[in-house]
């Protein structure tokens, strides 16, 4: 790949899946009724369903394979699989009760906190605007709860369960989706056992079983599963600096489609916290461009 000029297939697949991620809230929406819960289980369930012919086309199946009899391995992605389930089931259960803004500053966070996190645990070295963006985004988060009256809980704990699954993934040796398929084998016994009893106790599973519903349960795999590849095959040949910037594509999505959509209350206390986190993210964008190599 030529350095001066970034592949026009990685920009788009990364812009393909921060795209996605931006307006999944709006999938979501469509099946408020299901439950948050029951949509976590039935994700874990068609996640499973797509991911595994995915790794037999890729050539990852003896991958995987071997990937499952490492128990070292499976206990790992069994902590990163935790982590994923308390962010999709925050994430899912936002999106259906009228918390979309507060899902956008998660994302909005989640860069910065990384970055925090590449410091105090992996002994990574912040730079000036590095300690004032974080400083800023702190300033944000301070200010939802002095202005707006709360603590925007949903965003830091979608921040905060998303940064350290990162940091889970990061340690582990496996790529995106034979690591996805092992954290889905692990999640898939509880969300079973979950629709099972879910089912006996008298609550739908399958919505009202229009082909409308069935059609959006069965997609889940593949919602899942198609911004992951098309992040991971952008992440493998962007520079750093460039993904840095394109993935602030989904939080800008959300908060779109949170505002201007579903007519989510943009209060002043709420423009004021989020100008802050924005000044952060502007800060965050600036050092990555300014430290990226010269031929880039």
């Amino acid at each position: 790949m030529n350095p001066e000029k970034p592949s026009a297939n990685a920009v788009l697949s990364a812009v393909v899946a921060f795209g996605l991620w931006g307006v999944l809230p709006v999938y979501w929406k469509q099946l408020g009724h299901l439950g948050s819960d029951v949509a976590l289980a039935q994700r874990v369930v068609w996640t499973m369903v797509t991911v595994l012919p995915v790794l037999v086309l890729s050539g990852e199946w003896p991958g995987f394979l071997r990937s499952m009899r490492d128990m070292r391995l499976v206990k790992a992605h069994a902590w990163s699989a935790f982590l994923l389930a308390i962010n999709w089931g925050v994430f899912v259960w936002a999106a259906q009760h009228g918390r979309i803004l507060e899902c956008s500053l998660g994302y909005f966070i989640n860069p910065l906190l990384n970055v925090l996190i590449g410091s105090r645990l992996l002994g990574e070295r912040l730079s000036r605007l590095q300690k004032l963006s974080i400083a800023s985004a702190a300033s944000g988060v301070g200010t939802q709860l002095v202005l707006v009256g709360r603590i925007p809980w949903i965003g830091l704990l979608l921040a905060g369960s998303f940064a350290l699954y990162g940091l889970a993934r990061r340690r582990s040796p496996l790529g995106s989706l034979p690591g996805l398929a092992v954290e889905t084998v692990v999640g898939i016994p509880v969300a079973v056992i979950y629709l099972i009893w879910t089912q006996q106790s008298g609550t739908p599973i399958w919505g009202t079983a229009s082909a409308h519903d069935l059609l959006l349960i069965t997609g889940l795999g593949v919602i899942t599963t198609i911004p992951l590849l098309g992040f991971a095959h952008g992440a493998r040949q962007l520079p750093f600096a460039l993904l840095g910037v394109l993935q602030f594509i989904a939080p800008t999505g959300q908060f779109l489609v949170g505002a201007l959509m579903y007519h989510e209350p943009v209060g002043v206390g709420s423009l004021v916290s989020f100008g802050l986190i924005w000044l952060g993210v502007l800060l965050f964008c600036s050092d990555l461009w300014l430290r990226k190599p010269r031929k880039a």
